[in-house]
C-alpha cells in the first residue's frame, strides 16, 4: 500500500510540476502578471504535499495532538473544500457567458489587447481572427474595433484591428473605430456612444478570449446593451496563467474592489 501511496504521490507531483512550467513558460515571452504568480504559488505548495508529503504527514501528526491543531486542520479542510467548489462556480460563469450566442442582428464589438509596435500581440491577433470570421460569415453587419494606445504601442489597438481586418477584406464601411478606452469599462462605455450616435443594434457580439467573456458580460448588462459572445481561442500554453488572473479578477468585481 505504501509502494502504492507513493506511486501516487510521484505521478501527482510530476502532474503539478509540469503545470508550474505552464506558468512559468508565459513569463519568458513576456507575459508576468497576478495569474503567473498565484499558479506558480498554488503548483509550489502540491509539490511539497506530494513529493514532501512524509513531512506533510509529520506536521499533521503533530497538529492533531492539540485541540487548536485539530481545529486548525478542519478549517484548512473546509477552506479548501469550499475553494473548490468556488473555482467550479466561476468556472460555470465563464463557460455559460462563452456559450451565450449573439443575435443574429446585432453589433460586433471587439475588445482591444496589447500591440507590439505596430503589430497585434498573439492574444489580439487571435480576437482580430475571431472578429474576421464572424464578419466574413455576417456581412450585414457592423464592427466596431475598440482600443486605445498604450505608451509601449506606436498605434492604437483599434487601428491595428482596423488595417488587419481591412487588409483581410472587410469593408471600411463596416468598422467605427475607438481608440480612446484604456480598459474594458471604457471599450463598452465608448462603444455605447458609437452605437447611439450611429443608430446600430444594442444587440452586441463581444469578441474577446474565452475567460474574458463573463467579466465582458456584465459590463455589457451594467450599459444596458444585450449580450452576446463571440469566443477567440487564446494560444493554450498562455491559458492557464490568464485562467487564474481571470479568476482573480472575477473575485474583485464580486468583493468591489474592481
Amino acid at each position: 500500500m505504501n509502494k502504492v501511496n507513493s506511486l501516487i504521490c510521484i505521478i501527482l507531483g510530476i502532474v503539478f510540476f509540469l503545470l508550474m512550467l505552464m506558468f512559468v513558460l508565459p513569463i519568458l515571452s513576456g507575459t508576468l502578471n497576478i495569474g503567473n504568480a498565484v499558479g506558480i504559488i498554488f503548483c509550489a505548495v502540491m509539490l511539497f504535499a506530494t513529493w514532501g508529503n512524509a513531512y506533510l504527514v509529520r506536521i499533521i501528526d503533530k497538529l492533531n495532538k492539540s485541540i487548536a491543531g485539530k481545529v486548525f486542520l478542519y478549517a484548512a479542510a473546509v477552506i479548501l473544500a469550499l475553494g473548490v467548489v468556488y473555482v467550479g462556480f466561476l468556472t460555470t460563469l465563464i463557460v455559460t457567458a462563452d456559450k451565450t450566442a449573439p443575435e443574429e442582428d446585432c453589433t460586433v464589438i471587439v475588445l482591444g489587447c496589447q500591440v507590439r509596435g505596430d503589430h497585434p500581440s498573439l492574444m489580439l491577433q487571435a480576437r482580430i481572427d475571431s472578429a474576421y470570421e464572424y464578419l466574413i460569415a455576417h456581412p450585414d453587419v457592423p464592427c466596431i474595433v475598440s482600443g486605445g494606445k498604450g505608451d509601449d504601442e506606436n498605434i492604437s489597438e483599434a487601428r491595428c484591428m482596423y488595417d488587419i481586418l481591412v487588409e483581410k477584406g472587410i469593408s471600411p464601411d463596416r468598422i467605427y473605430i475607438e481608440d480612446r478606452s484604456v480598459n474594458t469599462v471604457e471599450n463598452i462605455a465608448f462603444s455605447k456612444k458609437i452605437i447611439e450616435e450611429n443608430d446600430l443594434s444594442r444587440n452586441t457580439a463581444i469578441v474577446t478570449d474565452i475567460f474574458h467573456e463573463y467579466r465582458a458580460s456584465r459590463i455589457v448588462k451594467d450599459a444596458q446593451l444585450l449580450y452576446g459572445s463571440v469566443p477567440a481561442d487564446c494560444v493554450w500554453y498562455l491559458l492557464p496563467t490568464y485562467y487564474v488572473r481571470e479568476l482573480v479578477a472575477i473575485t474583485a468585481v464580486f468583493v468591489g474592489l474592481a
